[in-house]
């Protein structure tokens, strides 16, 4: 299965989202995962990667497929359905042809977005595009919203508004949120999975928020 995450914004955690995404997903023996980084800044196949090289780390459990080329993107694509169980692609914007062409081959689509008016109007932008992604190939590409960087202990007004806007209108959304924990941003900066950082109550909490994202994500796959 091929799952796309896109948003013209960012900042609002496509990378974090496809790197945490692989990483559960990947520890299930049974499963072979990879990410497509066809986002030109490369965050996971150059950056991420990288950092890993430099620390000296194993491979990681899931493939890291670099084409951030519109031109290839579908090929890629399916190579990688031909290959893998499930692949996250993680892009830039939705303006180019790459994210229509990804989006139109993919079983589903993940739209993040943090609890804010600007990353709202943002995500209006990728569910267009993704609907007309799927006129194009006469499909309906299931699409939910996933909140991204919100805080359990602070409930704001625009977060209250946001969530209200989204049930009003009938977007779909995870009911789970991937929250603002230090843990996730460790992964980026250290080229490390959630399950090599450094073990401690703050790590413990945002694997069990993956861990329970994931399983969300797992049954909206299996239920399409």
């Amino acid at each position: 299965m091929i799952v796309s995450i896109l948003s013209p914004k960012g900042g609002c955690g496509k990378s974090t989202t496809a790197l945490t995404l692989a990483t559960v997903f990947a520890r299930n023996p049974e499963l072979s995962v990879a990410i497509v980084d066809g986002d030109p800044r490369q965050s996971l196949a150059r950056v991420w990667l990288s950092k890993r090289e430099l620390s000296q780390l194993d491979a990681p459990p899931f493939h890291v497929i670099s084409d951030p080329s519109d031109a290839t993107i579908l090929d890629t694509l399916d190579a990688a359905r031909e290959k893998y169980d499930l692949t996250f692609v993680d892009l830039e914007g939705v303006a180019g042809l790459m994210a229509s062409y990804a989006a139109a081959a993919s079983d589903a689509c993940i739209v993040p977005m943090r609890p804010s008016a600007l990353d709202g109007d943002a995500a209006g932008a990728a569910l267009k595009m993704i609907r007309d992604a799927g006129r194009t190939s006469r499909r309906n590409i299931p699409v939910r919203i996933l909140i991204t960087q919100t805080d359990a202990a602070i409930m704001t007004t625009s977060y209250r508004e946001i969530i209200e806007e989204l049930d009003g209108a009938g977007v779909p959304r995870f009911q789970t949120e991937l929250m603002r924990r230090a843990a996730f941003e460790r992964m980026m900066a250290e080229g490390k999975t959630l399950f090599e950082l450094n073990t401690s109550k703050a790590v413990a909490g945002a694997i069990s928020n993956a861990a329970v994202l994931g399983q969300e994500i797992a049954d909206v796959l299996e239920a399409e």
